[in-house]
C-alpha cells in the first residue's frame, strides 16, 4: 500500500482561476500539495491509461468510454484542508467498502489534508469503474445472464477481479459457448470445457482444462487426475493480462476431449 502524509499548508491557493490543463491545475498549489496531486494524477491514467484527461468545472476531469454524463469516470480537486474525488452515484456499487468511509455526499469523497491517503485504493476504484465500462462493450448477449448475476453476487473487489477474467475471455475466445456449470463461470467450444473461474479459499482460480499442455509457468497449479492446470489471483492487480491472452489463444489451438470423457470411463484423448 502507498501512502503520502501532507502536512497541512496555510496559504493553499483555493481560488478558482482557468486552467488551460491539468499541469497549470497541479502548478497553482503548494509543493505538498502538487506531489500528491501528482500521485492522484498517476494512479488514475494507470488504472485508465485511456481516459480523455483535460479541465471541466475548474477541476481535472477524465472521461472514458463515451460523451457528457455516460463518459463522466472522476474529477479531483483540492481545496485548503483536503483533497476531493468526485466520482457519479452510477459508479457507488462499483466503489470498494474501503473508500466508502471517506464518502460526504451524493458524489464526493473527502481526503483530509493532516492524514494519510490510499493512492491505492484510487487506482482499484477508477480500475474497477473501467472495467465495468468495458464489460457493457463486450456483446452481453452473448454472456449467460446467470454468468453476469454470478459476478454481481461477489463484492466489489472480487467482481473488479472476476469481470476483468470475464472481458479477456469474452473478447479473446469471441466463438465460445458460456455457462453456469457445476457452479461456476465455463466456457466451451464445440461443447468442450476450455476455461472458467470460482472463488476458493486460496483466491480466485481461473482453470485452463487443458492447461497443463500449455507449457506455461504462470499455470503452475496442475491436476493430479487430468490435464487442467490453474492460476490464483487474491487481487485484480495479480492479473498479468498479457498472460491471459496468450493461455486463451493456446486454450484454443491445444485441447483435450473432455466432452467424451464419460463415454471413455475416464480416458482423456487429444483433439488439438
Amino acid at each position: 500500500m502507498e501512502v503520502f502524509f501532507l502536512k497541512p499548508e496555510i496559504n493553499m491557493n483555493t481560488s478558482k482561476p482557468k486552467f488551460n490543463n491539468v499541469d497549470e491545475y497541479i502548478g497553482a498549489f503548494p509543493s505538498t500539495v502538487q506531489a500528491a496531486l501528482k500521485k492522484i494524477r498517476s494512479a488514475i491514467k494507470k488504472a485508465a491509461p485511456k481516459a480523455n484527461e483535460r479541465i471541466s468545472y475548474g477541476m481535472p476531469f477524465y472521461e472514458y468510454g463515451g460523451q457528457g454524463y455516460q463518459g463522466r469516470l472522476i474529477y479531483f480537486a483540492a481545496f485548503k484542508k483536503h483533497i476531493s474525488l468526485f466520482i457519479t452515484p452510477g459508479h457507488s456499487e462499483t466503489v470498494p467498502s474501503e473508500l466508502k468511509k471517506y464518502h460526504v455526499s451524493k458524489a464526493t469523497y473527502q481526503f483530509p489534508l493532516d492524514q494519510l491517503f490510499p493512492y491505492h485504493l484510487i487506482e482499484t476504484t477508477v480500475m474497477a469503474m473501467v472495467i465495468e465500462r468495458e464489460i457493457k462493450n463486450v456483446k452481453t448477449q452473448s454472456i449467460h445472464k446467470d454468468i453476469l448475476a454470478y459476478n454481481c453476487q461477489q463484492n466489489a473487489n472480487d467482481k473488479t477481479l472476476l469481470d476483468l477474467l470475464l472481458q479477456e475471455i469474452s473478447i479473446n475466445l469471441p466463438n465460445a459457448d458460456n455457462k453456469m456449470w457445476h457452479g461456476h463461470p465455463v466456457w466451451f467450444l464445440d461443447g468442450n470445457p476450455i476455461v472458467g473461474y470460482n472463488i476458493e479459499k486460496r483466491g480466485k482460480r481461473l482453470m485452463f482444462w487443458s492447461g497443463a499442455s500449455f507449457d506455461e509457468n504462470g499455470l503452475n497449479i496442475r491436476g493430479e487426475k487430468f490435464k487442467d492446470a490453474s492460476v490464483f489471483y487474491a487481487t485484480v492487480s495479480d492479473i498479468n493480462t498479457k498472460d491471459l491472452k496468450g493461455w486463451l489463444k493456446k486454450s484454443e489451438a491445444i485441447q483435450w476431449d473432455y466432452k467424451n470423457i464419460v463415454k471413455r470411463k475416464g480416458v482423456l484423448l487429444r483433439l488439438k
